[in-house]
């Protein structure tokens, strides 16, 4: 269950916005998000992760996407549950995709957890399942659920949050070497309709079939993540993730625009600062559209479908060696303060695909400069390869 998670992790972030994240074709302002933990994970399964969960065209109405995030053994969020326990049981990571309905006072959270083998995840079911040790105190009820592989359970009742009562009807089941759950909770304390919870597990339990089987989920690309910069090693994870069309046009308040033709969008956004500023922030966004026109389009009308930044700027007459089409922008971050630029946005696209590298907040807009060229050109240099090796951030970065 995530009960553990949303009372330490998520709800750190509670007010949170998409709109402040850096999504995988334009970026925005970003403030610190859900995920405080730098450890690298393997691109491979964190895309896989990442596609098993829901996305926002698989909730019923009204719901926004808040954040998500990437989680190592030592940030996991399961209550009185070490790191070295879940690491000895075969604890690879877990993944957690958090949307709210204010409206309805309620939440839908989409987790995964991967494991080094299948009787690995048998195992880590019966640990972290373990509701007694991990959310003492509750009044929780399980039963059993068909989906998914064995073991699988539903899990209904109350929590508390603090001083709030907290209804939840919470779907975890096992998929391969993954646990695969689905949570929907009331903020006001009545009980979420568990019908809902167990047809949103279904989704993700064909979601995860398919990744298992090699397939690509609707608006996700292993690929993608394959091929981006690995950045969770170098900093603070923000988000990590895909992001519908959908998703992508809410965050900018549009609709039919060129972001709508996109066919899987990626990012990775670090905070490499230290605590509390975290400043700056790099992000690397990778997006696929069906022609190379379409994605073109975004570079082409960037500075429309940016959101407004101070002393936003364009730079003439950018070029970028192997690129089709290059944009670049200078700007204020609205995370610093500051009155004079100190961020560097570039767009390149090679045929179908769209990279956006965004640095946010540098000590100077020189160094923000010289660290998203750098970027750019390496990204572009992992394009159709199998791995793409850690870039190296320029000294001084972090102030």
């Amino acid at each position: 269950m995530t009960k553990s998670f949303l009372q330490r992790g998520i709800h750190g972030a509670r007010g949170l916005a998409v709109a402040a994240l850096i999504t995988g074709t334009i970026a925005t302002a970003v403030v610190p998000g859900i995920s405080a933990q730098s450890a690298s994970v393997d691109p491979k399964l964190l895309g896989q992760m990442a596609s098993i969960t829901l996305d926002q065209s698989a909730l019923p109405d009204g719901y926004t996407l808040v954040g998500e995030a990437f989680l190592d053994a030592d940030h996991a969020g399961y209550a009185n549950i070490d790191a070295k326990s879940l690491t000895d049981a075969g604890f690879l990571g877990r993944y957690v995709s958090y949307y709210e309905n204010t409206s309805q006072k309620a939440r839908i959270v989409s987790y995964v957890s991967a494991w080094s083998s299948e009787d690995a995840a048998k195992a880590g079911f019966d640990l972290t399942e373990d509701e007694a040790k991990t959310n003492p105190g509750a009044t929780l009820t399980d039963s059993d659920a068909s989906v998914g592989d064995e073991p699988h359970e539903l899990t209904t009742g109350t929590f508390k949050e603090g001083d709030t009562s907290i209804g939840t009807a919470d779907l975890t089941f096992r998929s391969g070497s993954f646990l695969v759950g689905v949570d929907l909770e009331k903020t006001d304390g009545s009980q979420p309709d568990a019908s809902v919870t167990e047809t949103l597990a279904k989704t993700a339990a064909d979601r995860a079939s398919a990744v298992i089987g090699g397939t690509n989920p609707q608006y996700t690309d292993l690929t993608l993540a394959v091929e981006s910069l690995p950045l969770l090693g170098l900093g603070t994870g923000v988000q990590s993730g895909f992001l519908t069309p959908t998703e992508v046009e809410n965050v900018y308040g549009v609709q039919g625009s060129s972001l709508s033709k996109l066919t899987a969008s990626w990012t990775e956004t670090i905070a490499v600062g230290a605590d509390p500023k975290q400043v700056p922030y790099v992000t690397v966004g990778l997006t696929t559209f069906a022609s190379a026109d379409e994605a073109k389009a975004v570079v082409t009308g960037a500075a429309d479908l940016t959101p407004t930044l101070a002393n936003l700027k364009a730079v003439e007459n950018v070029t970028v060696d192997g690129a089709d089409s290059a944009a670049a922008f200078t700007f204020t971050s609205s995370a610093t303060g500051a009155t004079a630029a100190d961020s560097y946005r570039v767009l390149v696209t090679k045929g179908t695909l769209l990279i956006v590298i965004d640095v946010q907040g540098a000590p100077s807009v020189e160094l923000a400069t010289e660290t998203a060229t750098n970027l750019v050109k390496a990204q572009l240099g992992c394009v159709g390869q199998a791995s793409c090796p850690a870039p190296t951030l320029p000294a001084g970065l972090a102030g």
